[in-house]
């Protein structure tokens, strides 16, 4: 009873203080919508918490909550210990050598961020998981709306399709709403693509700064995907700042990407971009899962990635088939594929007049081609269904915005 109190509590206060930062915005959510989503987003969360202790046993989820309890304690009863943890002073001195003393404090500060961010969520909630959930879910809920506002300032048109799109899409509301790195990445790719837009129309540093600490937040939750949004940045970067036709752009720019990828090969044998992906796959084969979809060992050569390829594409676009989901989750994660592919062919068949245009948009592009080499290396490294379901949750919301901005609602439901 106390916990449904507290959520309840601080699901209204901090629904109270969303709906006055939204009054400074451009393009701003109404109380109602406002008080509809993050209440969303807090049930969602609670629910994920509740399924993973009561069906898995906890996983990841609960890991974070038992690390912030232990935080709690060093923050109240020594708070200068509690901060001084998160400089580099333990990852330099386990460390090698510069480059090795830099991936070991990302590693660190993954961890460190999360539970030292919950430790301090403890402080209000009492050290209980649920309230903590609906902190977390005023965070993740930032990330969201940045990605709302920069579609809707530029297609206004869609603003209903967009809002239902990133908001309440189920699969999308689940994994992003629960006390995992994915919440927390959603903040930060949301601050980027804000950012980024504003930065490229006024050039401003303190906007500049902003896609620094946006991307710095990506590399330390996950550090791989920095190297797949550099051509996507670079393509948007160019076709923006100097009104360049973007799918040129983008196809020279991952062309010259693609030959510097397989390129590196040749200055080290050992140390190359194929062998990061190579090692990745490696790492999750030797994790065991109850479920494990056919993947051949990667090698560090363009052959081997173009014969892969059918597994990659097929382990991440197409599958679970609805015939081979075991379970209430795989059960749902085939339903996700056959609903992405239905809006496709929904966009196939009631296209917007001037879908054309829009598909020429840096902005989509830039959506589009992350998530498609996110989707590959995903496919190309990860064997675990359970494992691929939320890694793709990203790109998959950003298919699903690119998608809902070129599909003609008005025409798919007869609507004046």
């Amino acid at each position: 009873m106390i916990s449904i109190i507290g959520i309840i509590f601080y699901y209204l206060l901090l629904a109270f203080v969303i709906a006055w930062f939204m009054k400074r915005k451009s393009f701003p959510l109404g109380n109602k919508e406002i008080f509809l989503v993050f209440g969303v987003k807090v049930v969602a969360g609670c629910l994920y918490g509740y399924i993973f202790i009561s069906f898995f046993g906890g996983d990841d989820t609960w890991l974070y909550h038992r690390n912030s309890l232990e935080e709690y304690q060093k923050l109240i009863k020594d708070p200068l210990h509690f901060i001084s943890e998160l400089s580099p002073a333990s990852a330099i001195a386990g460390s090698n050598g510069f480059w090795q003393a830099i991936a070991f404090y990302i590693m660190d500060l993954e961890n460190g961020i999360m539970a030292k961010m919950l430790g301090l969520f403890n402080f209000f909630s009492r050290g209980n998981y649920y309230i903590n959930v609906v902190f977390f879910n005023f965070i993740s809920f930032w990330g969201q709306y940045w990605l709302f506002a920069t579609l809707v300032k530029k297609y206004p048109l869609k603003r209903t399709a967009l809002f239902v799109a990133i908001f309440f899409i189920p699969p999308v509301v689940f994994w992003l709403s629960g006390i995992r790195a994915e919440g927390i990445l959603i903040f930060f790719f949301g601050l980027l693509i804000a950012s980024f837009s504003k930065w490229l129309q006024t050039s401003r540093i303190k906007t500049l700064l902003l896609v620094f600490v946006s991307l710095s937040g990506i590399v330390i939750f996950r550090n791989v995907l920095f190297l797949l949004l550099l051509p996507a940045l670079t393509g948007w970067f160019i076709s923006e700042k100097f009104s360049r036709r973007a799918i040129p752009v983008f196809l020279t720019v991952y062309g010259i990407s693609i030959l510097l990828f397989f390129g590196s090969i040749f200055i080290s044998q050992d140390k190359n971009l194929p062998s990061v992906v190579v090692n990745r796959q490696q790492e999750f084969f030797m994790k065991h899962g109850q479920t494990r979809y056919s993947l051949d060992s990667l090698q560090p050569g363009p052959l081997s990635f173009i014969n892969i390829a059918p597994q990659s594409i097929n382990n991440t676009f197409f599958r679970p088939y609805i015939w081979e989901a075991k379970g209430a989750f795989q059960l749902l994660s085939a339903l996700e594929v056959i609903m992405l592919w239905f809006l496709f062919i929904v966009f196939l068949i009631y296209k917007d007049p001037d879908w054309k245009k829009t598909a020429r948009d840096p902005l989509l592009i830039f959506l589009f081609l992350f998530s498609v080499s996110l989707y590959l290396f995903i496919g190309y490294t990860v064997p675990f269904p359970g494992a691929i379901v939320r890694y793709r949750i990203l790109p998959e919301l950003f298919l699903i915005m690119l998608l809902t901005t070129l599909i003609n609602w008005q025409k798919a439901f007869k609507l004046k």
